[in-house]
């Protein structure tokens, strides 16, 4: 059996393995774009802000691939899949069969479309190549666009090297598909008081310079600058799967079932470019996530294998780490739910430490840490797994908090988040 992966990224890797793992004999090609063996994307703004030496991002030497039986392409881009003949296409119209195909080709920044976004002076933190060209640049005054962790992380990056550092999100507050805005503040109000420069609520209209970068002008000013980082969102890399009748989600990502199988029979895709659905609601789910690509890496493999698995769905864990700030945001928001019935939100300060729930029907569908608190993510992310019904606890409570109860310690922990 031959097994051809595209990418050569968190989700790739994490095919890879599993599949060599349950089956020894099998061919295994990966190929990628890169010129460079696998890195770790999120290590990469720490880089850039000199707390991580260049060579410690990487997860693996190339040597590691061949002892893992893995033939490794690099710097070969995919032009084209025939899913009648099962055959890839790649550089200078070099073609490679295949018995089984997994796309893990993730996501490309979006670039928006104003004024100047070809300027010297424009960088991008998702990649390798950017981290590099980010780290030599030689800048003073940067402005960050957007506001997600890879904004938000080279923003700190910036500002540890020196840089007057500005954050500009169109949304009314930072991370808005992670946190809502009560711990978007207080996340708002560290940065701050490290020296960062937050604006929301404001719109960039264009990237002023003759050459090179001079300034950023939105709805409300002008703010004077020699560096722009774009941070303004990943688009899953679907345009090779659609061009080979593989089906996609209305601009959204590579659409799959329980066995992450796209509609072409033996054709997979996980990571960044896949659409599947979330764990706790059953909707189509579009989770940017190396937790999801990992998940979904081992369905694949295991299916590929023989091994029949189905894949839940994918689960939002976001951790924001930034200067002596902690946070973390399970599955969903309140934004998110907002307009469905039966939504509760439950919310605690404790100094400096934050917490809300949110619960949808009875059960817990998101979580939003700051502080110490974080360290309970993962008694919530059980309650969340186990879909433990907090109207039977709420009803049960007497029984489940008297002395030498036989519930479970964890029920009587959310049980005082609840106030009960």
């Amino acid at each position: 059996m031959h097994v051809v992966i595209i990418g050569n990224g968190i989700g790739g890797n994490a095919c890879a393995t599993k599949i060599r793992q349950y089956d020894k004999d099998a061919n295994i090609t990966m190929l990628s774009a890169e010129t460079c063996p696998s890195y770790d994307p999120c290590s990469l703004p720490y880089f850039v802000g000199g707390a991580v030496p260049r060579d410690e991002v990487f997860l693996k030497p190339a040597e590691t691939y061949e002892e893992e039986g893995v033939s490794l392409l690099l710097g070969h881009k995919v032009t084209k899949i025939d899913t009648e003949q099962k055959k890839i296409y790649f550089s200078e119209k070099k073609g490679l069969c295949y018995d089984k195909l997994v796309i893990a080709v993730g996501g490309g920044m979006v670039v928006p479309p104003f004024k100047g976004v070809d300027l010297k002076g424009i960088h991008f933190c998702k990649t390798l190549g950017d981290a590099d060209n980010l780290s030599n640049h030689q800048g003073t005054a940067a402005v960050v666009i957007g506001t997600g962790l890879i904004g938000i992380e080279a923003g700190e990056a910036l500002k540890k090297k020196g840089y007057e550092v500005t954050l500009i999100e169109v949304a009314d507050w930072i991370m808005p598909k992670s946190y809502d805005e009560e711990p978007a503040r207080i996340l708002s109000d560290a940065l701050r008081s490290n020296g960062i420069n937050v604006l929301c609520g404001e719109k960039v209209m264009q990237i002023n310079g003759e050459t090179c970068v001079e300034s950023v002008t939105t709805d409300k000013r002008e703010i004077k600058c020699d560096t722009v980082v774009l941070a303004t969102g990943v688009r899953p890399s679907t345009e090779i799967a659609g061009e080979a009748g593989i089906a996609l989600a209305q601009n959204r990502g590579i659409i799959v079932n329980e066995q992450m199988m796209t509609n072409v029979p033996d054709v997979y895709a996980c990571g960044d470019c896949a659409q599947t659905q979330d764990a706790f609601t059953g909707e189509n789910a579009l989770n940017m996530l190396r937790n999801n690509a990992v998940e979904q890496a081992e369905v694949i493999a295991k299916n590929i294998v023989g091994i029949d698995t189905s894949y839940r769905g994918a689960w939002n864990f976001t951790r924001a780490h930034f200067f002596h700030s902690h946070a973390v945001s399970l599955g969903k928001t309140e934004t998110s739910v907002a307009g469905n019935e039966g939504v509760e939100i439950i919310e605690k300060r404790f100094k400096d430490d934050y917490a809300k729930l949110i619960i949808l029907n009875g059960k817990l569908v998101g979580a939003q840490l700051i502080g110490k608190e974080t360290l309970k993510a993962g008694i919530l992310l059980g309650v969340m797994w186990r879909q433990d019904n907090l109207n039977e606890l709420r009803d049960n409570w007497k029984n489940i908090s008297a002395f030498n109860s036989p519930y479970p310690w964890n029920y009587r922990f959310i049980g005082k988040y609840m106030n009960l």
